[in-house]
């Protein structure tokens, strides 16, 4: 009951702070000012090039080899990391036919999924079920498929002390939230993934902002969680550094001037990642 508490009250002073955070800095943009969406590997590609990181498709003689290999080399810190876009899972111009099908699987009718869409009612048990399989499923083959182009990489251009992250990022709007998205990718590294193959996951929302609130300003982030504080304190200086500097970035190619909000906790990142 006490680490109940203490996990609201925890969720309570994350959320004020954000909230403080966009009372200062708040920009009302209507829907049509928004920038355009950016490519979202190309883009990470050019900001790598400038951090100081190498593409290693640019590394390695035999192009054949490339779909084996992960995508960056920070050399000077000895880390490998693999960009995931994770699209196509109930999020974007399919994600309703994809919601429908799941409902039909499970016995139910297009006339439960508006329901849920327009009525406000509930995922029955058997659809959330399904749904939550799927999602689980589709985010672990790419996982599984980032472990080893990490593996291949770090065969070939890292050593014993070569730490992996993988780089999740959601270029379309997922129809559950990037919160649900978050939760998913860290549970399935807390339960299969945590260890010497995946040091560390970073989340980020390029183009598929999130609010706080309906009024309040849109918030594109860098999310990362590591597979245990060993590696958190090895690592995140490194990936905070890399994450302010791609924030600053992304910003300066869509007009975003706002300073950058520190996250301090999981907490504030879930916080963040609330769904309207």
């Amino acid at each position: 009951m006490f680490e109940k508490l203490k996990q609201w009250r925890s969720k309570i002073k994350a959320r004020k702070r954000i909230e403080q955070y966009d009372r200062k800095y708040r920009k009302a943009l209507p829907a049509s000012a928004r920038p355009e969406a950016l490519h979202v590997e190309e883009t990470f590609d050019a900001f790598v090039a400038g951090f100081g990181g190498k593409k290693i498709s640019d590394l390695i003689g035999d192009k054949a080899q490339m779909p084996l290999n992960a995508d960056y080399l920070f050399e000077e810190h000895n880390i490998i990391a693999e960009l995931k876009i994770l699209e196509g899972i109930y999020s974007g111009p399919d994600a309703i036919m994809q919601l429908t099908q799941a409902y039909i699987d499970a016995g139910l009718t297009g006339s439960d999924v508006m329901g849920l869409l327009y009525r406000g009612e509930p995922m029955p048990v058997a659809a959330a079920r399904l749904v939550q399989k799927r999602v689980r499923r589709s985010i672990e083959q790419r996982t599984k498929r980032a472990r080893k182009q990490l593996r291949r990489s770090k065969k070939e251009f890292g050593d014993n002390e070569t730490k992996l992250l993988i780089l999740i990022a959601m270029d379309q709007q997922p129809l559950f939230g990037h919160r649900t998205m978050l939760f998913n990718i860290a549970k399935i590294m807390g339960d299969n993934y945590a260890d010497v193959h995946t040091d560390g996951f970073v989340y980020l929302n390029p183009n598929m902002p999130t609010k706080i609130r309906p009024d309040s300003m849109e918030f594109s982030g860098w999310y990362p969680f590591y597979r245990d504080d060993n590696v958190n304190n090895e690592l995140h200086e490194f990936v905070n550094l890399l994450g302010n500097r791609w924030l600053k970035y992304y910003g300066e190619q869509i007009g975003e001037t706002n300073p950058i909000l520190e996250l301090a906790s999981f907490d504030e990142m879930s916080a963040a990642l609330e769904r309207f």
